[in-house]
């Protein structure tokens, strides 16, 4: 979905190999913002290297990368995606510069006061103290 997402939002068509290739830094960014998230939301761990894996997985991939609307409350209605501030800002740039979603009102863009993640950072000891 992040692929898409990302290649979808280009002036010239994008694959999803070219996504993989050429904007690694944006994929890498937005899934660890979205990792975040899944740490507070559901027991989810993703393991080291997942990122390689899914660029890797990617860039075998030739088909063009498109935001399609029926799907967005399977992929984009979830609750993870939208808690991310760079999804929420490509899926409202997708929106408003490229037509795509026009029938999906979309939860407005987050200032960066409300950023704040709910997990405390750093490594807890069992009895609280960091």
């Amino acid at each position: 979905a992040i692929f898409n997402l990302i290649g979808a939002v280009r002036e010239e068509p994008t694959t999803l190999q070219d996504v993989a290739n050429y904007y690694e830094q944006e994929v890498s960014d937005m899934i660890w913002e979205i990792t975040g998230t899944l740490r507070a939301w559901k027991a989810v761990t993703l393991l080291y290297g997942f990122e390689e894996r899914l660029l890797e997985a990617a860039e075998t991939i030739p088909q063009e990368c498109t935001l399609v609307e029926d799907r967005f409350p399977y992929i984009w209605g979830n609750k993870v995606f939208l808690a991310s501030p760079k999804v929420l800002e490509y899926l409202h740039y997708a929106q408003s510069q490229f037509g795509y979603i026009p029938s999906v009102e979309l939860p407005p863009m987050k200032e960066s006061s409300d950023l704040s993640t709910v997990l405390r950072q750093g490594n807890l000891r069992a009895d609280g103290k960091v």
